[in-house]
């Protein structure tokens, strides 16, 4: 069996440096790369521009559909509101996520982000409304109504998040996901290293 991670980053975040090479300063990154490489699974990352959330999903079930028909097995993985995206993309293509310091309210959290010119690693031009933020509302009702197997969701949390209330994301989803909390850690995730055993079985054994 053939196993590939379909990676979503962060808001106004990158995965990749403006030649298109993948953004190995960001240790999350490079440790992730490393272990698809080790493991020999297919690691596919771009940069997001989540300014129109319903093109990108549909770029990402096209993406999926593409992998699915060369006989990947695949999982869905992301972190803050690539959390919050991959596990919608793993409802709607009935697939597995894996979600990093997940968004669990993006239409709430991402308010104060109102008016942002600059994105934070690429520094191209970027400007984020209301309209950006009310677009997730219909998303996070279908969510609210999503069931499947608790082992279909595996979400890993840093305490410490400074960005987002780790203690709300384990309350909400403890009894529906296989969740794993480290203590201390920031919202860029420190405890990659520590999560890959979960991340391989999640992948490859799940």
């Amino acid at each position: 069996m053939k196993h590939a991670i379909i990676y979503l980053h962060g808001f106004n975040s990158a995965a990749l440096d403006h030649s298109g090479k993948l953004l190995t300063s960001k240790n999350k990154l490079a440790v992730l790369e490393r272990f698809c490489n080790d493991l020999q699974i297919k690691f596919c990352v771009s940069n997001i521009d989540y300014r129109d959330f319903e093109k990108i999903l549909a770029h990402f079930i096209q993406l999926h559909r593409e992998l699915i028909d060369q006989d990947y097995n695949v999982v869905f993985m992301g972190s803050s509101l690539g959390g919050f995206s991959s596990e919608y993309l793993a409802m709607k293509t009935k697939s597995k996520a894996i979600m990093i310091n997940p968004a669990i309210n993006p239409s709430g959290q991402l308010v104060k982000y109102i008016g942002i010119t600059e994105n934070f690693e690429t520094k191209n031009p970027f400007d984020w409304n209301q309209a950006n933020c009310d677009q997730f509302k219909r998303y996070e009702m279908e969510l609210k109504k999503f069931t499947t197997e608790k082992d279909r969701r595996t979400i890993l949390l840093d305490m410490a998040d400074e960005l987002i209330d780790s203690s709300q994301t384990y309350r909400q989803y403890k009894e529906i996901a296989d969740v794993t909390i480290y203590k201390g850690g920031s919202h860029s995730f420190e405890h990659i290293e520590e999560a890959l055993p979960i991340i391989k079985k999640a992948v490859i054994h799940g």
